[in-house]
């Protein structure tokens, strides 16, 4: 088992665990959570000893290999699969002593390591392989291209790929599910489950932690405290927890009340009763935890929206693409008022460009985009980080957006202290919203950029990704924020919780076409794990013929070797017979040399033991020649034999 004891753990002169402790046993599953910045991936790395401890230890048993991402490694020019295969390092090795025994022409080595494969069934490891690129999103097309082909969110897929092909006994996983799209992640999902070794994950995805884990670990105030159970378990025992903290019983009913109103509103909607049922559980459940809730530092709301128009967004037969290659054609669309749609398709088939088309970020090439008069687009995406000003503070980025937007006069210290207010129900702090940009994490940047938006005041919100950098606390609040909003919304996000608990219908970008998808989240999911699954059997149909006859060679071999075996087994027992003596006989030699360094033995009065030394010698050397003559004599024969049989 994995044993944390009492360690602590610094970064630079912050305290980020102190006499903390956790024990993983073989097998167990367990999701590691935390506010951002509470020393989660430090932790990983002190488990993988590439940072040292503080006080404390960590123990593995010696015989465990852990495995991660190595998120070092750089592209190659390996194939694809060849890159993913690598992973299996037991497999490589075998592979590598298999390249290493042909290039020597050592048949004994090579009959030697072709039974290793066998003993790991290694001739699954290519398939095994394939299924795994499938499922990520690659197509069979893509195996043999070199990984410097792909883009950096495709590379970030490889290494993730090469790291569950590794045969570990305990697999360390830091947000695995960033950068995949959701079928990716409902993929990943269903590897794991059939992973045979224990899991330490860091996630702030609710669903993937409920679907993966069997307990939580949860760091806050320097110590790691364990719970048992999905993530879903754990809020309930917390929620009980902090229900005996009278201090927040006020606020838990306010948030109760919150959340009643809105799931009255909601059922109204009965045209959308399939969808209405998984969002009325979600709400339940939420009931179930308003005291986490309540808990939560982040409390930002929506402002009201005016007067909506309807249809807001209308998208006429348009087309983009780019040089040659289209990315979408003839799409229709139309947005109404009060619609949550969810943009479902994997990485790739085109929701960004989708996303920059409806702001008009981008022109179509053909077609239109009609926004109606008297929307107001609140648009959050991933590179809108990078547009802050790194040398401004979260105060200034306020104020200057104010001042660039208000049509009026504003005194200076009002503007400062409502700005103040408002940041401050983003996480920020009075000191945080003086501080420059630039020393931000990037879960604070995103939080920054929500704030923005949000202060805008949009009718209509489209968010590419928004919790890529967001801790748990920052997704609830999103979460509850968004249930409240009253505009219409486009969410694209590989988060099934937040768009199971959002959404009411979803658009599917596929095969350069925009669809509606008319069912629930789960059903979308079902499908498209269907649709990969019968690709892959697809595959296996197409090969299996190639796969018999690697199978009947296999035992071709395997009867070869054995015949081999059968017909040199009395020159191979007679060869170490001959080996044993040699090696006595070469030993006592070495025995006799060693008493004729003895300058004393050379007197006249010793010439009968030195001739007697002298002839035990000359005897051994000439029955070390005839044991050698007849050692050559059988490898000869052993060699005649394999030429018989054409290896």
């Amino acid at each position: 088992m994995l044993s944390i004891q009492s360690i602590g753990l610094m970064a630079g002169t912050k305290i980020l665990l102190n006499n903390a402790s956790l024990t993983t046993h073989p097998k167990q599953r367990i999701g590691l959570i935390g506010q951002n910045g509470t020393g989660k991936s430090t932790l990983l790395k002190a488990i993988m000893n590439k940072i040292s401890l503080e006080s404390g230890n960590i123990t593995l048993p010696d015989a465990w290999v852990v495995g991660f991402v190595q998120q070092e490694l750089k592209a190659t020019s390996q194939t694809v699969l060849d890159f993913v295969v690598a992973g299996d390092t037991l497999y490589a090795n075998i592979m590598a002593n298999i390249k290493k025994s042909e290039e020597d022409d050592n048949h004994n080595s090579l009959v030697k390591h072709y039974d290793d494969l066998d003993n790991i069934s290694g001739y699954l490891v290519p398939q095994k392989a394939q299924q795994l690129l499938y499922g990520l999103g690659f197509v069979e097309a893509d195996f043999i291209k070199p990984m410097t082909d792909f883009s950096g969110g495709w590379q970030v897929r490889l290494k993730l790929a090469r790291a569950l092909m590794q045969r570990a006994d305990l697999l360390l996983l830091d947000e695995p599910t960033n950068h995949l799209d959701i079928e990716a992640v409902a993929w990943v999902i269903q590897w794991l489950k059939n992973f045979a070794g224990a899991i330490i994950v860091i996630s702030h995805d609710r669903y993937f932690l409920d679907e993966v884990v069997q307990g939580i670990a949860t760091i806050e105030n320097q110590k790691i405290q364990y719970y048992s159970g999905n993530f879903a378990s754990f809020e309930r025992q917390r929620n009980q927890q902090l229900m005996q903290q009278q201090a927040l019983h006020e606020k838990q009913k306010q948030q109760m009340q919150h959340l009643k109103s809105f799931i009255d509103r909601f059922k109204a909607k009965a045209s959308k009763a399939k969808q209405a049922q998984s969002r009325v559980k979600a709400l339940e459940r939420m009931k179930e935890v308003a005291a986490v809730q309540a808990s939560n530092p982040f409390t930002f709301r929506f402002f009201g929206t005016s007067a909506v128009p309807d249809p807001m967004l209308q998208v006429e037969n348009i087309v983009f693409g780019y040089g040659r290659e289209l990315i979408i054609e003839n799409a229709d669309l139309v947005l109404r008022a009060g619609d949550r749609i969810g943009l479902v398709g994997v990485n790739g088939s085109g929701k960004s460009t989708l996303l920059k088309l409806l702001i008009k970020e981008i022109q179509p090439q053909l077609g239109k985009v009609i926004q109606s008069k008297g929307v107001k687009v609140g648009y959050f995406a991933q590179h809108q980080l990078e547009s802050l000003n790194l040398e401004q503070s979260p105060l200034q980025h306020l104020i200057s957006l104010v001042k660039s937007t208000s049509e009026f006069g504003v005194e200076e210290f009002v503007l400062d202290q409502e700005a103040r207010n408002f940041l401050g129900s983003f996480g920020f702090s009075n000191q945080k919203t003086l501080e420059k940009v630039s020393s931000f994490s990037g879960g604070e940047k995103a939080r920054l950029s929500l704030a923005l938006m949000i202060f805008q005041k949009p009718n209509l919100i489209i968010l590419d990704e928004p919790t890529n950098h967001l801790d748990m606390e920052t997704r609830d609040a999103l979460d509850m924020a968004l249930q409240e909003f009253e505009g219409a919304l486009i969410l694209v996000t590989h988060d099934q919780h937040l768009l199971s608990s959002i959404v009411d219908q979803f658009w599917w970008v596929h095969d350069k076409k925009i669809t509606y998808f008319y069912g629930s989240l789960e059903d979308y999911l079902q499908q498209r794990l269907k649709q990969i699954k019968e690709k892959q059997q697809q595959l296996r149909l197409v090969k299996s013929s190639e796969g018999s006859n690697k199978k009947e060679k296999r035992q071709e071999n395997a009867n070869f070797r054995k015949q081999l075996r059968d017909a040199t087994k009395g020159q191979n027992i007679t060869l170490k017979k001959i080996e044993k003596q040699l090696e006595e006989q070469q030993n006592e030699l070495t025995k006799i040399h060693k008493v004729m360094e003895d300058s004393s033995l050379y007197d006249g009065q010793k010439s009968s033991k030195l001739n007697d030394i002298l002839q035990k010698e000359a005897t051994l050397r000439k029955s070390i020649g005839c044991l050698e003559e007849v050692w050559l004599n059988l490898e000869e024969e052993i060699i005649n034999t394999k030429v018989k049989f054409n290896l």
